[in-house]
């Protein structure tokens, strides 16, 4: 599409103009009036009469837009502008979109004529124009038309590290940009590190014109190696298990709960940090690296640190620990003050002693013994030893202690006690207490109160239940985890001889088709069949045993007793190995044993002073 302005004196004589610029026939051009006004005539045809020249000077000029296309690329056409270069000077026409068109765009035209190097440019004139949107006017006073070729606009990112570069359309008949010349453009810009005449040659060859393009990157630097700490001993999670000592022998004293140590060994070797190297920008700054972060010995107890400072040795035999960057040689864990979210959760290799609390949802492990200081809220605590706590448990339903030994408590409500030694509470409220060994409810009140509390011993206490005819399972002779485990067991056992009838029938099945299958198909299915009985017998026989042994546990779980020093209120249940008593009304004073197949009771076998 091709436009430009006419200006004579009449509007006849400006479209002549247009079509012998154009050389074209009249329905060819889309012709807009800009401006223009006919000289005044006589009406009563008196006076001189009136030439081109005195017809125009008595008028106003006519101005015409002339547009070469078609009538539907004109009724939605985009505005543009054109530059003629005349005799008067350098003319800049601007021409109005049509329809749906866009709008000139100012940062194209303004770099158009960046690029054009137009001597005496007017810039005040060329904002004008843009300013009405449409017209001719002179910019600049006349010269030769300069026709520029291809050029590259070079942008570095703010940190220097990438320079990309746009590549600019050439005008028709400009000059095509070279790999020499766009290199002596880039170290003109100080581009001078980093560029990739590779990657130049391509974007030249592609003639993608304007879309960025990378061209020059910056070398990183290398930082430098933090320190670090090189530890001489297992940090890995211990077994608990007995060390062996040879000849079948262990050794009960040295449990895999901790490492051993001895005095003088060595603990922990350390490497210095390095400096590493810096880098450099595409403009050929430094790129500082970051240096390496010296580590430090970490602090401890019983160790000893040599004037290098590279060296940890122990200064004493015992267990050495990591917890918190600290080495102890020791064989205690002692956090001072509450164990919380601060802390963390704890899973250590002997014992544990905590001066305050174990807040809601922290778990304390220890392959020793626990002892806290405070309470425990709905938390949990899990020992291979002894735990003792000197308050008392607010579970929550949620709070939960195991015991590889004894465990000594002031009072739990709605928790959870699993221990393999005796277990002494005072008060136990609506939770559940299950120990190998004996329960002992004793103190001021000495009372357990709804719930369950189970032991494969005798249970003693105070008071059983309560006023209020609050459920209270005891059971006594027999751990409750272990009817449990029964159950399962014969779950298992169900299973075990739905498969083997399985079995049973694929065997059949075999044999009926002995002479008709394939036999490749029918040795694979008989192998199967073979090592899935083989297994099946085997795991058969270990579920048997252990439900036999239950089962035996279960019938002799007899001697086992239930003492009452005050009162067993009604709606308790005793149960003794699998006899169960149903105390309907209260009962004072009394021991509960199994006689004969049933639960009976007679007066108290103990007393409060006994041990």
């Amino acid at each position: 599409m091709v436009a430009k302005y006419f200006t004579a004196s009449t509007q006849d004589a400006a479209e002549e103009m247009a079509l012998a610029y154009f050389n074209c026939g009249r329905n060819e051009l889309t012709i807009d009036v800009i401006s223009g006004e006919e000289a005044p005539v006589s009406s009563e045809g008196e006076g001189p009469e009136l030439t081109e020249h005195s017809a125009a000077a008595a008028g106003k000029p006519w101005t015409i837009l002339a547009i070469q296309g078609s009538a539907t690329e004109i009724a939605q056409m985009n505005a543009f502008f054109t530059l003629y270069y005349e005799k008067e000077g350098v003319f800049l026409e601007l021409y109005e979109e049509r329809g749906s068109g866009e709008s000139v765009n100012s940062q194209n035209l303004i770099h158009h004529l960046s690029r054009k190097n137009i001597a005496g440019l007017s810039v005040p004139a060329a904002q004008s124009l843009l300013e009405e949107r449409l017209g001719r006017k002179m910019i600049a006073p006349h010269q030769t038309e300069y026709v520029y070729g291809e050029d590259m606009s070079i942008v570095v990112t703010g940190d220097e590290l990438e320079a990309s570069v746009r590549l600019l359309e050439p005008e028709p008949g400009g000059f095509m940009l070279d790999l020499d010349t766009a290199k002596k453009k880039l170290r003109e810009a100080d581009i001078t590190h980093g560029v990739d005449d590779e990657a130049i040659t391509q974007w030249l060859s592609k003639k993608e014109y304007g879309e960025p393009y990378v061209i020059a990157r910056a070398t990183p630097p290398v930082d430098g190696d933090d320190g670090s700490l090189i530890f001489h001993f297992s940090t890995d999670e211990r077994t608990g298990r007995p060390r062996e000592i040879g000849h079948g022998r262990v050794d009960y004293r040295s449990l895999d709960l901790y490492v051993p140590v001895e005095a003088d060994q060595l603990l922990v070797s350390r490497t210095f940090a390095t400096e590493g190297e810096p880098g450099t920008t595409v403009r050929g700054n430094p790129i500082r690296q970051r240096p390496g972060k010296e580590v430090a010995m970490p602090r401890g107890k019983n160790i000893a640190v040599n004037e290098e400072k590279t060296e940890m040795k122990s200064t004493c035999s015992g267990m050495v620990e990591y917890v918190n960057n600290a080495i102890n040689v020791s064989n205690v864990y002692t956090v001072s003050g509450d164990c919380d979210i601060s802390v963390g959760n704890i899973d250590f290799e002997g014992s544990v002693h905590i001066t305050g609390s174990v807040r809601s949802g922290n778990t304390v492990k220890a392959t020793d013994g626990i002892n806290v200081a405070g309470s425990v809220e709905a938390a949990t605590l899990i020992a291979g030893g002894n735990v003792e706590v000197k308050g008392g448990m607010q579970g929550s339903s949620k709070g939960q202690i195991e015991a590889g030994g004894s465990v000594s408590i002031t009072f739990i409500e709605r928790g959870t006690i699993i221990a393999d030694g005796p277990v002494t509470v005072d008060v136990s409220i609506h939770s559940k207490i299950e120990t190998a060994s004996t329960i002992h409810a004793k103190g001021k009140r000495g009372a357990i109160i709804g719930g369950n509390a189970g032991a494969a011993g005798d249970i003693t206490a105070n008071y059983i239940g309560a006023l209020s005819s609050t459920k209270t399972e005891i059971e006594v002779g027999f751990m409750p985890r272990k009817r449990t485990r029964l159950m399962a067991l014969e779950k298992e056992m169900e299973r075990l001889d739905a498969d083997r009838l399985k079995l049973s029938q694929l065997s059949a099945y075999l044999d009926r088709t002995k002479e008709t299958m394939d036999k490749e198909t029918w040795e694979k299915l008989y192998r199967s069949g073979v090592e899935n009985k083989k297994v099946n017998d085997e795991e058969t026989d270990a579920v048997t045993e252990e439900m036999e042994t239950i089962k035996y546990e279960m019938d002799h779980a007899t001697d086992s007793k239930v003492h009452v020093l005050e009162t067993a209120f009604g709606g308790s249940r005793i149960t003794i190995g699998s006899s169960a008593f149903k105390i309907n009304e209260d009962i004072s004073y009394a021991s509960f044993r199994y006689d004969d197949g049933e639960v009976v009771y007679g007066p108290c076998e103990k007393s409060k002073t006994d041990k």
